[in-house]
């Protein structure tokens, strides 16, 4: 299975997330950024050390409101699997039937 850079930085972060909640921790952009460093120091793959630090530099552009400088994250706006809304006024309820 073929994963683009992204979404290995996805589940590398997710694995941090997971890392932290496990623990009974708090998950938020500075502790991501302190997990993905602990799990760096003990990696000896170079592959997966690049991917860690390809993460925690994307995170980095997040520590701040508005801090942000970096462009779009492209795994953001992917729709693939996503059903588009539907052009309707927010005042109309719609049921399933």
């Amino acid at each position: 299975m073929y994963f683009s850079s992204d979404e290995k930085a996805n589940v590398i972060i997710g694995e941090a997330a997971m890392n932290l909640f496990n623990a009974g921790q708090e998950v938020n952009v500075e502790l991501l950024i302190n997990e993905l460093q602990v799990m760096a120091g003990s990696e000896v793959n170079e592959q997966r050390l690049e991917q860690l630090q390809h993460a925690r530099k994307w995170l980095m552009g997040f520590k701040t409101i508005g801090s942000r400088s970096t462009g779009p994250a492209n795994w953001l706006s992917s729709t693939l699997g996503k059903e588009t809304a539907m052009p309707v006024s927010a005042d109309d309820i719609f049921f399933k039937q």
